[in-house]
């Protein structure tokens, strides 16, 4: 699949998932065999706002393309402003978020909300399109079960100029409940002529290489499955290859990428410090501290099928340093893999 002007290594693209989509995850997975990597999504309003913590989700420079930034928005003149800074600052496609369920999201008239507001996420699409970047909508399959709306959504985001569109296989009122519908996405694709991405419940190479075949989907998002196995990109791509499933990752190869994510974020957060002013050391102080506390919970995801897990995920929740971290791997040993 291409993407701006881009052709993907793999059909495999890193969902946006808040809080764990930031510059470190996504260079670890692109590393590991994805194709490409979403930003996490990012209010259109607070970067016309100027808001600091919003500029540094969009930490772009220097990073491999294509460079997808996820924005939500409610309002059409937000959104063309937003577009535009995010072009300046490197991205190289913008993807609208209409599938977030999160209360607070909906309750403002984004995310899913828009979902039964089909004229404005077309006027929304166009608005973001007015930079001249390719715009691309993250979408799902309605809002409550008994919408109907997944086709006719998806063609009227194809008719305001949608370069493609990634559609996850549930309803807002399931969150992520229950498992996605897979047959709905593939109407989908069916219905439109542009590429389409199809999300949810992608958990093994047996899985991808089903919903590829069933769906008849360009390219797969997979999300929440990869957080402490980057590998399982590796994994499918074999699968997809026809190669043998690459064996799981020795416990050394797990610390080392737990820590080479843990150190790239200090560095990122550091980096932020150092430009909005601080002086180095308490840049470095406050970059550090605030690198550990963001990935306590994506580092945990990484003892996931270890024994001694739970306790370890609880020792690191009361760490605050990189070198603490790298003692508490350090003084494991060598755990097993629980059964």
């Amino acid at each position: 699949m291409k993407i701006a002007n881009y052709e993907l290594s793999s059909p495999l693209v890193a969902a946006p998932m808040a809080g764990f989509s930031g510059r470190a995850y996504r260079e670890i997975v692109r590393d590991h065999g994805a194709g490409t990597a979403v930003t996490e999504m990012v209010s259109a309003q607070a970067i016309c706002y100027g808001n600091q913590r919003t500029r540094e989700l969009l930490d772009l420079e220097g990073e491999a393309g294509p460079r997808i930034v996820q924005l939500f928005a409610s309002k059409p003149d937000f959104l063309r402003e937003a577009a535009a800074v995010v072009k300046e600052i490197g991205a190289d496609v913008i993807d609208l978020n209409m599938g977030c369920p999160v209360p607070k999201v909906v309750k403002n008239g984004e995310g899913s909300a828009l979902l039964r507001e089909p004229k404005l996420a077309a006027e929304l699409v166009q608005a973001a399109a007015s930079c001249g970047l390719p715009v691309s909508v993250k979408m799902r399959l309605g809002f409550a079960a008994s919408d109907n709306i997944h086709v006719d959504f998806a063609k009227a985001m194809e008719a305001a100029g949608a370069a493609f569109i990634t559609v996850h296989g549930r309803y807002r009122e399931q969150f992520y409940a229950g498992q996605a519908d897979w047959d709905k996405i593939a109407e989908v694709k069916q219905a439109v002529s542009i590429p389409v991405i199809g999300n949810g419940d992608i958990d093994s190479p047996a899985t991808a290489l089903k919903r590829l075949a069933g769906s008849g989907v360009d390219a797969l998002m997979i999300g929440r499955a990869t957080l402490g196995d980057p590998w399982l990109f590796g994994r499918i791509r074999a699968a997809l290859g026809g190669e043998p499933e690459p064996e799981l990752p020795s416990w050394d190869e797990v610390c080392a990428t737990a820590l080479r994510l843990l150190r790239r974020q200090r560095e990122r957060f550091i980096y932020w410090r150092l430009l909005a002013g601080f002086e180095p050391a308490r840049a470095e102080v406050e970059g550090e501290y605030m690198a550990v506390c963001s990935l306590r919970a994506q580092l945990g995801h990484f003892f996931r099928g270890w024994n001694g897990a739970a306790a370890l995920r609880n020792q690191l929740n009361t760490l605050g340093s990189v070198a603490e971290i790298e003692a508490l791997l350090a003084s494991v040993g060598q755990p097993t893999r629980g059964r």
